[in-house]
Parts: C-alpha cells; sequence; structure tokens
C-alpha cells in the first residue's frame, strides 16, 4: 500500500539521494506574447544525465520552516519531498523525487498532494517548483499536475563549474513552474 508522511528522520531522507535517468529528448522552450510554452524535441542518441537533490533532505528536515514528506510503499522509502514557504507566500518545492524502480506508481502525485495541502494550510499562493532544461521527466511531470512555467533563468547555472565549459547556447536553464491554489 502506498502512503505518504512527514518525515521527522534524516536518516530516512538521505537514502534517496542521487537520480539517474536515461534522458531521450531535449526541452524547447519558446517565449511569446501570451507567454512561455514548452516542448520536447527526440535526441539523436539517449544519454544519462545525473539529478543530484539541491540540499540533503537529512539537512532540509532540520532546517525551521521545511517540511520533507516521504512516500512509503509496503514501508519502504520511495520517495522524499520537502517542501517551505519562500518570498511572495508561495510553498516552494525544494526536491521532490522518487526511486527510478518505482515510478509510475502514484508516489510523486501523492507527494505533491501532501505539499498542496500543506500549502493550503500554510495559506500560501500556490506551488513553485524550479527545475531544469535538462531534466525533461520533472518537466512533464510539471506540465502534467498542471503546473504552468511562467519564467526562466538563463544565467542561474551558466557560470557553475559543470556548466561554464559548454557553448553558451548549451548551458542549463533554471525553468519555474507553478500551480496557483484554488483560493489563490
Amino acid at each position: 500500500m502506498l502512503y505518504v508522511k512527514k518525515l521527522e528522520d534524516g536518516l530516512a531522507a538521505a537514502q534517496l539521494n542521487a537520480d539517474k535517468a536515461l534522458v531521450g529528448e531535449d526541452v524547447l522552450v519558446r517565449i511569446s506574447r501570451l507567454g512561455f510554452s514548452i516542448s520536447y524535441l527526440p535526441r539523436q542518441a539517449a544519454i544519462w544525465r545525473s539529478f543530484p537533490p539541491t540540499e540533503r533532505a537529512s539537512i532540509l528536515i532540520q532546517t525551521p520552516g521545511t517540511v520533507c514528506f516521504g512516500a512509503f510503499l509496503d514501508d519502504r522509502l520511495i520517495g522524499v519531498s520537502a517542501v517551505r514557504v519562500s518570498s511572495g507566500r508561495w510553498s516552494e518545492i525544494l526536491d521532490i523525487r522518487v526511486d527510478t524502480a518505482y515510478r509510475r506508481t502514484g508516489a510523486g502525485k501523492a507527494m505533491l498532494g501532501a505539499c498542496q495541502a500543506w500549502a493550503d494550510k500554510n495559506q500560501t499562493c500556490g506551488l513553485k517548483l524550479i527545475t531544469t532544461d535538462l531534466n525533461p521527466g520533472m518537466c512533464q511531470f510539471c506540465e502534467h499536475e498542471d503546473f504552468r512555467l511562467q519564467g526562466m533563468d538563463r544565467m542561474a547555472l551558466a557560470m557553475t563549474d559543470e556548466e561554464r565549459n559548454k557553448p553558451l547556447a548549451q548551458r542549463a536553464c533554471e525553468l519555474m513552474f507553478y500551480k496557483q491554489s484554488q483560493k489563490g
């Protein structure tokens, strides 16, 4: 049985630190007067990409104002998420990940539901999630869960050690997805 509960113990959450995925497409963002649109272009060859968490879940649990949730399947931890209230009264999802062996089980959707309930309880405007264009799986998840692409930042990651060796056009961009609450 799949269930989600608030995590109090950083040791359990630390089990899900790295995420690797075989990526077979690239994200294409178009900007128009009406806003952003997103599409996906097939790659000539699929490549492996690693998506490390922004911060260790064990640290997030101990950070004031941050709440972590774990998804469990038959008492086995299969996913973690972390959320906090950010500037502008949005609930920012700092990390959400599901073990690759348990994808498509509803764990991501269930954790997102827990984050949404927490956001509603704290009377925020809704959910905010920042990812990169190097992670088309997360972009598709956001779209499937009714998030809207509302912004991007080409320079946020451009000068990191990993990105600055790439040509400027191939450097990762941050994509900001938002899902407004029913009351907002």
